[in-house]
C-alpha cells in the first residue's frame, strides 16, 4: 500500500521513514522465523545477546516480538543466522546422541552355562549382534565427532566413543578366549 501512495508523498521524510521500516521488517522476517525455532536454547540466546549487546528475557511471560525488534538485528543479521543454523544442527546432534543412549540402555548380554560352573559363556549370536550394534553406534559417533557443531556435546560424544570402544574390545577378547 505504501508504494501506491501518490508520488508527491514519496518526497516526504515520513514516507521515506515508513518505507525504510517496512523494508527492514521484510528483511528481518526470515530471521525472526529462524529465531523462533524450538531448537534455540538458552546458550544460543546468550550468544545473540553478546553479539547485539541487547538482553533477551525469553523466559519472561511478557516477552514479545517487540522486545526482539528493539535489538539491532539487521546489523548482525548474518551472525544471528549462523547462530540459528547452529541451533538446528546442534538439535540434530543431540537427538542422535539421545538415540544412541536409548539404544544402549536396553542392551543386555546373554550367557549360557559352562559345565556345572554356571552361566559363564557369552552367547555367540547375540553377542555378535551387540558388537555389530556397537560398531554402528561408533560410526554415528565418529560422524558426530567430525561435525563442526558438536561443541556443546563433545565431552558426551567422546565418553560414548571411549565406552563403546572399550566394550567392543573386551567382548571381542572374551569371545577369543572363550573359543580357545
Amino acid at each position: 500500500k505504501c508504494r501506491k501512495l501518490p508520488k508527491g508523498l514519496k518526497d516526504w521524510q515520513a514516507f521515506r521513514d515508513l518505507s525504510k521500516k517496512i523494508e527492514d521488517f521484510n528483511t528481518v522476517c526470515p530471521l525472526l522465523e529462524r529465531m523462533s525455532d524450538k531448537a534455540m536454547k538458552e546458550r544460543h540466546w546468550k550468544r545473540i545477546e553478546e553479539l547485539t549487546k541487547f538482553t533477551f528475557d525469553v523466559e519472561s511471560e511478557s516477552f514479545a516480538m517487540r522486545n526482539v525488534m528493539e535489538a539491532p538485528l539487521l546489523v548482525h543479521m548474518e551472525d544471528i543466522e549462523d547462530i540459528c543454523i547452529s541451533a538446528v544442527k546442534e538439535k540434530d546432534i543431540e537427538a542422535k546422541l539421545k538415540q544412541i543412549a536409548a539404544d544402549w540402555a536396553v542392551q543386555n548380554l546373554k550367557f549360557s552355562g559352562f559345565k556345572t560352573r554356571g552361566e559363564l559363556l557369552l552367547r555367540g549370536e547375540e553377542t555378535t549382534e551387540i558388537i555389530s550394534l556397537m560398531e554402528d553406534s561408533l560410526m554415528i559417533l565418529g560422524s558426530l565427532m567430525s561435525n563442526r557443531y558438536n561443541a556443546p556435546f563433545k565431552k558426551d560424544i567422546q565418553k560414548w566413543v571411549r565406552n563403546l570402544t572399550n566394550s567392543t574390545e573386551i567382548l571381542e577378547s572374551w569371545l577369543i578366549v572363550q573359543n580357545l
